[in-house]
């Protein structure tokens, strides 16, 4: 794994995910490209919103909003490469100009692993997490995607989540082959209605997990997909949470909406997504 994207709106930078990007990169020995989003297309936050991300970056508030906007975006930038130089982290700075999304997809064809902030938004509105626009990320992009912790302190233990599905073999394939280095952590497997995935299938998935990895434990749960996961998920520490379950069509996902969101929402690990 060589190219590495940590995704950022470049008008609102936080810097808390940064060490836990340090962790990936210098896990997979590689730099991290830093995709900053200033949304020059479509900007629709207000002007107030401008001058607190303003304020947020250590400016004074006495340009007009446009300039005031690219200044900040600058300052950001400069913030970022500082922060980097600090911990260590080998870093370059893409600026994608453009409509967030269709600039963001067109970096993850082009990636190995995108790094998100569940929170990352373009919209003027509160909203909750995952954001419409991360949501939109995850079902969109042509990379896997990690969603960054809110505080890091090290990884203890994968969790991968195995429903039979080709979804979840995906993603549990996908994360396998880009962390080989990891396959001596603790690493559990959750499972709602195991029952419902043949008796061959299981004994071959088990065989595979067990080729790759040394210390491995089978969990389980019966019932509703959601709350098992929930339940199975909300007090695990130091994870890493490898789900595949996005990657439906827009109308499937209305109808049957996708077993990550409740868990994004609940759990405050790292959650690694692949879809096919």
């Amino acid at each position: 794994m060589k190219k590495i994207l940590y995704v950022t709106d470049a008008l609102d930078l936080h810097l808390d995910n940064l060490d836990f990007a340090g962790y990936i990169c210098e896990l997979a020995q590689s730099k991290l490209l830093a995709v900053f989003l200033e949304n020059d297309e479509s900007e629709m936050r207000t002007d107030s919103m401008i001058r607190t991300a303003a304020v947020n970056a250590g400016l004074n508030v006495t340009e007009e909003p446009l300039s005031l906007k690219q200044h900040t975006c600058d300052t950001n930038i400069q913030r970022f490469k500082t922060a980097c130089e600090s911990k260590g982290i080998d870093c370059v700075v893409h600026r994608d100009r453009g409509n967030p999304l269709s600039e963001l997809i067109l970096e993850s064809r082009y990636a190995d692993l995108l790094l998100l902030n569940v929170s990352t938004t373009f919209s003027p509105n509160n909203e909750g997490t995952p954001t419409d626009f991360v949501k939109d990320v995850m079902s969109n992009a042509e990379c896997p995607v990690m969603l960054m912790p809110a505080s890091f302190n090290g990884i203890g233990e994968i969790v991968f989540t195995y429903d039979g599905k080709p979804s979840s073999i995906h993603a549990i394939k996908q994360f396998t082959y880009l962390f080989p280095q990891l396959n001596e952590l603790k690493t559990v497997v959750v499972s709602v209605n195991p029952e419902e995935v043949s008796p061959e299938e299981r004994y071959k998935f088990r065989e595979w997990m067990h080729a790759h990895y040394n210390y491995l434990d089978f969990l389980s749960s019966e019932g509703n997909v959601k709350m098992g996961l929930v339940e199975l998920l909300f007090d695990r520490d130091k994870s890493i949470v490898v789900m595949g379950a996005y990657g439906r069509s827009m109308i499937s996902n209305f109808l049957s909406p996708s077993h990550a969101n409740p868990v994004i929402k609940v759990i405050s690990q790292a959650v690694f997504i692949a879809h096919n």
